[in-house]
């Protein structure tokens, strides 16, 4: 059974009830508000701070031990937006964590672990899917943004510097078809994460729905730059992504969204033992899959912030370039990666990893003209 994005009306349900409880469930419950989250493990809240009856500052919506512009801005959104025009996506709460590997399970660029801060942002429940993808090309072609040579869709007037993704012509791991026309997806795949898509393919595709949702796209495809501080929707920053896939889990740092062990009933991954693995790959699972009705059993796995498959199925780019001088230097408030670079971030494992790269620390990265069935994205918007 797969899950389904909500309607906007059940988005912004889910999102006023995260404004008015900030209380994901966390790992001990230190204050006895009869919920585990970052008020048991707070200690900087101002003198002076108007509390609730558990010593939590009222209207600290943020979850950063203060009540402030930030929650302001929150409670604004609440009424006024984004939050009933983004359907399929919550609230990720901004605040600080310790980024890095916990565990001495990864390589020198997850060292040293570091503190960050990331603003709120809002970010896909599930990776965007073959079917989304496919009404994305399909309404490029219309406007004449791509052009499709040898199975290969590319940015139009752009020659073959720019691929966006595969269709199934060029590489039978794709789910993308082209007649010469339309778009369409392999049958029964409408639901599963996209793959064979580049960095370039996953940027346009934020812009496009930008643009569909009246928004003002973030990157501009001459040059790539994003502008981060914009209102269009983007790939997330690797701390983004970081602080999201953890969900809150801060008191201890798990090597997982879940925790610290891991089996078939939790993620898709390289013989994880679910009914897809079967046939030709690539074996990936609907977007969501892991609900509480997967295969083998076991229970809902949406994390903390209610984000699916943050651990395998695809890999998921990051806006950012990849460097290892960067990140064990990075700044303390929402670093943005290098200026420059060969390869952008990708994060999160896929099908056909092994469990090692399912971490929440683990990094990995890619040209970003690359495209792989292990690959695929999910987007955030301010």
């Amino acid at each position: 059974m797969s899950v389904r994005r909500p309607t906007a009306a059940q988005a912004c349900v889910v999102g006023l009830v995260l404004l008015m409880t900030a209380t994901p469930v966390w790992a001990s419950d230190v204050d006895g508000d009869g919920v585990n989250d970052l008020f048991d493990v707070c200690n900087n809240t101002p003198a002076g701070t108007a509390v609730d009856d558990h010593g939590r500052p009222i209207g600290d919506l943020d979850q950063d031990c203060d009540t402030d512009l930030d929650d302001f801005t929150l409670f604004q959104q609440g009424f006024t937006g984004p939050l009933a025009a983004l359907p399929g996506m919550v609230l990720i709460p901004g605040g600080e964590f310790q980024m890095g590997d916990h565990h001495g399970a990864g390589g020198y660029d997850e060292l040293p672990v570091h503190s960050v801060y990331v603003d709120s942002f809002y970010m896909d429940v599930l990776e965007v899917t073959n079917g989304e993808y496919r009404d994305y090309l399909n309404g490029a072609q219309d406007q004449g943004l791509i052009v499709v040579t040898a199975g290969v869709v590319y940015q139009a007037d752009g020659g073959t510097s720019y691929p966006y993704c595969n269709t199934n012509q060029a590489d039978s791991d794709s789910r993308i078809h082209w007649n010469g026309s339309t778009f369409t997806v392999t049958a029964g795949k409408d639901d599963h994460p996209m793959l064979e898509v580049s960095w370039y393919g996953a940027v346009a595709c934020a812009n496009w729905r930008s643009q569909q949702h009246g928004r003002t796209p973030c990157y501009n495809l001459s040059t790539w730059e994003c502008d981060l501080d914009g209102d269009g929707y983007r790939l997330p920053t690797e701390a983004e992504w970081e602080y999201a896939a953890r969900g809150g889990e801060h008191d201890p740092y798990f090597k997982y969204p879940w925790g610290n062990e891991i089996d078939g009933s939790n993620a898709n991954y390289h013989e994880s033992g679910d009914p897809y693995e079967t046939g030709d790959g690539p074996w990936t699972t609907p977007c969501g899959y892991f609900d509480g009705s997967q295969t083998p059993p076991g229970i809902d796995m949406a994390n903390g912030y209610g984000l699916y498959d943050m651990a395998g199925n695809v890999f998921e780019w990051c806006n950012d370039w990849y460097g290892s001088l960067y990140y064990s230097s990075s700044p303390y408030s929402n670093p943005r990666g290098p200026g420059s670079g060969t390869n952008r971030v990708h994060r999160g494992g896929s099908w056909s990893d092994y469990t090692h790269h399912l971490r929440c620390a683990y990094r990995g990265a890619g040209t970003p003209d690359f495209r792989h069935s292990l690959w695929g994205f999910r987007l955030v918007v301010r």
